[in-house]
């Protein structure tokens, strides 16, 4: 046992070495054994990189209710800014995307409504006329787009919307279900990504064939959406006699390359072992292939969590997600290398003893990997880290 540790660190620090990480930093100001923050969001858009600067936005109850927040960190600054408070009343999944020179479009599900606001500055727009949950963002120059869950009869379908931004105001220019028709069943968890010809797709949990299938669909306008198909290529039906097909949930989606989009997301095909991460690829055809899984086979035995794409124009891409391999839940990330996916790696200060998870990321301009996530302490606290990488 213990050489087969020493092997596995081994490993570990041998393929940590394609990354140089600064030193992590906390992004959250208040921490405490009875605050509790969340990072969990549709498409995990909890972080951004505007002008050089990191925003990072969560959930927490430090005030007795659930309110949420966006924290700051400028590109000259060694730590990040006093947080600002999103909400006013309970506040659920915040996300956010970058706009230009330092500002930034966060949004969040409050009072049984998904919201919107300019930051810095900026008032809240309410984005859903229904009950709405599960908001998330997209962004790619001047297109912003936001998708959310909205009831539509006994069940929720996906609305996507795009808004305008013009002097740190926002307005909806148009609102419309990527399906016209009530939803037979329940629909959930959109993804969004605007591809480098402008094209628009969205990915979200759809319960339609009696078990949890991630679906896509395609928009050239971001107003006319194709027919929903399976991102998964897993067919529905029953697996030992048991239930209507393997569960597939949470759809991840990033811009990939010139015209191409990246999707990620945690499968169950291989039910005896939970969750693994699987991802597909969108060429620029508006097709997805086939199905490739992520994490390497150090991690087939144990389920993951919490995955995340994320990808850049210059045709980068990786995955992160959370397992416990180790014994304890540790952040890890594996890189597309054009036919497969590379060894998993654990992030430095995301390994190691106790529980680090729920991780965010995204690429920026210059080619910097930033990645958040939560590091529980049951004595001292959760704290939200942040560090970032560049590739050696």
């Amino acid at each position: 046992m213990r050489a087969a540790a020493l092997l596995f660190a081994l490993l570990a620090s041998q393929a940590q070495a394609g990354w140089e990480w600064d030193d992590a930093l906390t992004v959250n100001s208040v921490q405490g054994a009875a605050i509790f923050p969340h990072l969990e969001s549709a498409n995990r858009q909890g972080v951004a990189v505007s002008g050089g600067s990191v925003g990072v936005v969560w959930e927490d109850n430090r005030d007795g209710r659930p309110q949420c927040y966006l924290a700051t960190k400028p590109a000259d600054a060694e730590a990040f800014r006093a947080e600002t408070r999103l909400s006013e009343s309970d506040c659920y999944e915040p996300v956010l995307v970058p706009l230009e020179a330092g500002r930034f479009v966060a949004a969040w599900e409050e009072g049984g409504r998904v919201r919107a606001r300019v930051l810095p500055g900026g008032t809240a727009l309410q984005l859903s006329k229904q009950e709405a949950a599960q908001v998330t963002l997209a962004a790619a120059g001047d297109a912003v787009y936001a998708a959310w869950a909205e009831q539509a009869g006994r069940f929720h379908r996906i609305v996507v919307a795009r808004l305008a931004v013009k002097d740190g105001t926002l307005a909806v220019e148009s609102a419309q279900p990527v399906e016209a028709g009530n939803p037979s069943d329940e629909q959930g968890w959109p993804a969004l990504a605007v591809a480098g010809d402008g094209g628009v797709t969205v990915a979200w949990e759809d319960r339609r064939h009696r078990h949890t299938v991630p679906m896509v669909s395609h928009s050239r306008d971001g107003r006319r959406f194709s027919a929903p198909a399976r991102l998964s290529d897993r067919k529905s039906g029953s697996v030992d006699g048991l239930g209507a097909g393997t569960g597939a949930m949470r759809p991840t989606l990033a811009a990939w390359g010139e015209t191409g989009v990246a999707a990620v997301w945690l499968d169950k095909r291989d039910f005896l072992s939970g969750y693994d991460v699987y991802a597909a690829f969108d060429t620029g055809t508006r097709r997805f292939g086939r199905n490739l899984q992520v994490q390497d086979s150090f991690g087939d035995n144990m389920a993951q969590w919490h995955a995340k794409v994320v990808g850049d124009g210059g045709g980068r891409m990786l995955a992160v997600w959370d397992d416990a391999r180790d014994g304890t839940p540790d952040v890890w990330l594996s890189e597309w290398e054009g036919e497969a996916f590379g060894d998993d790696v654990a992030v430095p200060a995301a390994t190691g003893p106790g529980a680090q998870s729920d991780p965010l990321a995204t690429l920026d301009d210059a080619g910097f990997l930033h990645v958040v996530w939560l590091d529980r302490d049951d004595a001292a606290g959760t704290r939200i880290r942040y560090a970032r990488a560049v590739r050696r």
